[in-house]
């Protein structure tokens, strides 16, 4: 007699196949780094077979992309609800800037992987892209209008992630890197115009 089957049961046997790859690919990137996740080594973590893993993720990009997704949604990556209640552009960046250090804060151990392992290559270039729009998404968001120029998108984006970094090595706190923003942020952003 042939073997029935239920397509609910599949479909969660599916999905638990692929959450076992992903969360082995995260134990591999911290244990080993992002180039030593190699197909046959996450099939042997995830105990299951290389193609296996290649039928969940037909690309290298596909596996990076999906722990990249995971990873941020284990951080907490801020959205846009984080402005829910805020009214002018200097109310909204300011949540920017506290929301944006707290999840860097919440990321440092990621950040170290990512920037121990050189060898992560192009399977890393699209997830990385999708993190930054992420970014500039969210300071457009704040910022109303001036959002439309490019040019006062990078300006915030380099505030927003370099200086932070640049106070925290220095030894500021968050706290004390976020002032550091602001005060960089908060005069420049109430001199452009249009800004409510």
């Amino acid at each position: 007699m042939p073997r029935r089957y239920t397509l609910g049961k599949r479909a969660e046997a599916q999905a638990d196949t692929r959450r076992r790859i992903v969360e082995a690919t995260l134990r591999l990137y911290r244990e080993v780094g992002i180039g030593g996740a190699t197909v046959p080594v996450v099939a042997r973590a995830a105990d299951v077979s290389p193609a296996t893993v290649r039928n969940h993720f037909p690309g290298p990009t596909d596996l990076a992309a999906a722990a990249a997704d995971a990873i941020l949604t284990e951080l907490g990556m801020p959205d846009e609800s984080i402005f829910a209640g805020a009214g002018a552009a200097i109310e909204r960046l300011d949540r920017l800037l506290v929301e944006v250090a707290a999840f860097f804060e919440r990321s440092s151990g990621w950040w170290e992987v990512r920037v121990a392992d050189r060898t992560r290559g192009d399977a890393w270039a699209a997830p990385e892209a999708q993190y930054d729009e992420r970014i500039r998404a969210l300071i457009r968001a704040a910022v109303g209008p001036v959002g439309e120029d490019p040019a006062a998108v990078a300006i915030v984006a380099a505030v927003l992630v370099h200086v932070y970094f640049a106070g925290r090595a220095a030894g500021l706190t968050s706290a004390a890197a976020v002032d550091v923003e602001r005060s960089l942020l908060v005069p420049w952003l109430e001199a452009r115009p249009g800004v409510s």
